[in-house]
């Protein structure tokens, strides 16, 4: 009891030398963790400034948000065993339907993502879930064997419920359902759509938990994958979850998007990334169905080239950006960008500018009004940097736009998850195809018209004549920018 007395005694006299002492120690080895694993300098120097400047709660702060732990985790979880070789083997292949000037892309690519750019493929954009949900349920209802479905959002809505009756019944004549929703996402939906799921009897697993024994440090690491493929014969890729406020006749809050249903050989690349996901998140491996190409699937009416471009906090890091910066380099005439959220890194903005210096024509669509307020403020304090050199910016002043499109020229486009944002280049999970064709981009480039005709072209003038409050504000949120 005197020893217990005595020890409550010396930390009542010595408690603030025991805080600094500690600050110091763990301020010192969190600032020697920032400078060996983290790249960017001035990211590394903010955050040495917040560990220093905010005892504890800078490091703990870092500790949380501030590193990638699913890099190491990951290469440990996807044995070599598991992953189909989507590889280039051998001597590269040519498409004759490729113009010459991009033949370069493909090495290029290659070197990226080793991953094999296949024919033969058919790419049809469906707009808005008016579109969208009911060729996806039927696909389900037309389900023979096997049902894998991801998203980042499952709202438990009309629509919610018309998904889990779909895949319900499936499950009952024997196909076989497999199911993953984001941690974080599934909490839009207050939790009741994967537990209507699994009162049916369906594996609905969670991605990355956001409350877990193991899984607070992976708050900050999200799915955003969107993925429906059934029996290895149809897909669905896009930036579409599974919410009711996608009918835009009928919300209340609609949003406008864009999905994209896939047939072809690329539908394996599309299913090997969920066999990935659903593996790390369950250490199950699924023995999904593989395409067969048939007389009738392997027709000239199909001439989309394609392949998936898979990114995240893992071992497929910046596969997308540098994708990006790949096509960037190969445009001549045209670059078209539709997206909700358009804050590219200093390495994006430089290679958009170097492709308006060339003389290259480059148009972005953005909402109006996004659904995070804040994006809004850091997106116009990027304007009149963007607007250099003659980029043009235009406003979608239909509800919020949630699509995401990148046409290049009249052949090259890049569809699916991913934003113009640093969550989802760094810290996502996101899916994309890119593709080749002429006809497929004529559509894309059609839809690019009709949101620009409902579009109005951000004014260098208006933007220069803000108040100084909103540009103090503005400012001051772009600093945040890397972790939005």
């Amino acid at each position: 009891m005197q020893l217990f007395e005595t020890l409550v005694q010396w930390l009542t006299t010595h408690w603030v030398t025991i805080i600094v002492i500690f600050h110091i120690s763990l301020s010192l080895v969190t600032s020697v963790h920032v400078l060996l694993f983290k790249e960017n300098e001035r990211t590394s120097l903010a955050w040495i400034g917040l560990v220093i400047l905010s005892p504890v709660v800078g490091s703990l702060f870092y500790w949380l948000f501030g590193i990638n732990r699913i890099k190491r985790l990951a290469q440990k979880k996807h044995p070599n065993t598991l992953k189909k070789s989507f590889s280039q083997q051998g001597k590269q292949k040519k498409f004759t339907n490729i113009p010459k000037n991009w033949h370069s892309i493909i090495t290029s690519g290659h070197s990226i993502h080793s991953i094999n750019y296949v024919a033969n493929n058919s790419i049809e954009p469906l707009i808005n879930g008016d579109m969208a949900y009911p060729a996806m349920i039927k696909s389900i209802e037309s389900a023979k064997h096997h049902i894998v479905l991801s998203s980042y959002i499952f709202d438990y809505d009309s629509i919610g419920r018309q998904f889990i009756q779909a895949v319900t019944v499936a499950h009952k004549r024997g196909v076989i359902v497999n199911i993953l929703l984001d941690g974080i996402g599934i909490g839009y939906g207050w939790h009741k759509s994967d537990r209507a799921l699994k009162k049916q009897g369906i594996k609905a697993m969670r991605f990355l938990p956001a409350i877990s024994l193991t899984g607070i440090r992976f708050i900050n690491l999200r799915n955003h994958r969107k993925i429906l493929c059934v029996d290895g014969e149809e897909a669905y890729i896009g930036g579409m979850n599974v919410s009711q406020n996608n009918i835009v006749k009928l919300a209340e809050n609609p949003i406008d998007d864009v999905h994209f249903k896939v047939t072809g050989p690329v539908i394996d690349q599309i299913s090997q990334v969920f066999i990935e996901d659903w593996f790390f998140a369950t250490q199950e491996v699924l023995q999904f169905p593989q395409y067969r190409a048939t007389p009738e699937k392997n027709n000239a009416d199909r001439p989309v080239v394609a392949r998936v471009i898979q990114d995240g906090p893992d071992e497929h890091h910046n596969r997308i950006r540098w994708t990006l910066i790949n096509a960037l380099v190969c445009a001549q005439k045209s670059v078209k960008i539709i997206t909700p959220y358009f804050v590219p890194d200093h390495t994006l903005m430089t290679s958009l500018h170097a492709a308006a210096l060339r003389g290259v024509l480059i148009e972005i669509i953005i909402p109006e009004h996004t659904d995070i307020w804040f994006l809004d403020w850091v997106m116009e304090a990027n304007f009149l940097r963007i607007m250099e050199h003659g980029i043009k910016i235009y406003k979608n002043t239909r509800p919020f736009d949630h699509s995401k499109i990148v046409i290049i020229d009249d052949i090259w486009s890049f569809i699916g998850s991913s934003n113009w944002d640093a969550r989802s280049l760094e810290l996502n999970f996101e899916i994309n195809l890119e593709c080749f064709d002429t006809a497929l981009n004529s559509e894309l480039s059609d839809i690019f018209t009709l949101k620009k005709q409902n579009s109005r072209l951000v004014d260098k003038t208006n933007i220069s004549s803000l108040s100084i409050y909103r540009k103090i504000r503005n400012n001051l949120f772009r600093l945040f920018s890397s972790y939005l």
